[in-house]
């Protein structure tokens, strides 16, 4: 998705009330050990991605740059999205969300959030008299 080329220019600016160059496409899973969001993006360095908790929201954003067209090449198409992307995902009530590990491979970003011990189930017998 593309917002007709607004930019995060002025750093000052709240991530809040920025508007992103580009989204993301997600799947998000659910385990018995906890959740699984998994983001494409391709085409970004690690340097240019950030991940953090805050408020029980998880956010994604980051950068994509492309090198421009040499001078005498002529662009005929652009169809990747390039500048500024984010993401905000409200953390479920059984996460932890002090638990949040992230790792990035092939174009893809996998934030792993584990579930708090005391909302996983427990079974316990009941002795009958």
């Amino acid at each position: 998705v593309y917002n007709s080329g607004r930019s995060l220019a002025n750093k000052n600016e709240s991530i809040e009330n920025s508007v992103a160059d580009w989204i993301p496409a997600v799947n998000i899973t659910e385990s018995e050990s906890g959740y699984r969001i998994d983001s494409e993006i391709p085409g970004v360095d690690r340097e240019d991605v950030k991940v953090t908790v805050e408020h029980g929201k998880l956010t994604i954003q980051g950068d994509r740059k492309f090198e421009n067209s040499a001078e005498n090449e002529t662009l005929h198409r652009l169809e990747c999205s390039e500048g500024t992307f984010l993401r905000n995902f409200r953390i479920p009530d059984d996460a932890d969300p002090d638990s949040v590990k992230a790792g990035f491979k092939n174009g893809v970003l996998s934030v792993l959030i584990f579930k708090s011990e005391s909302s996983k189930l427990k079974q316990i017998e009941v002795e009958i008299s």
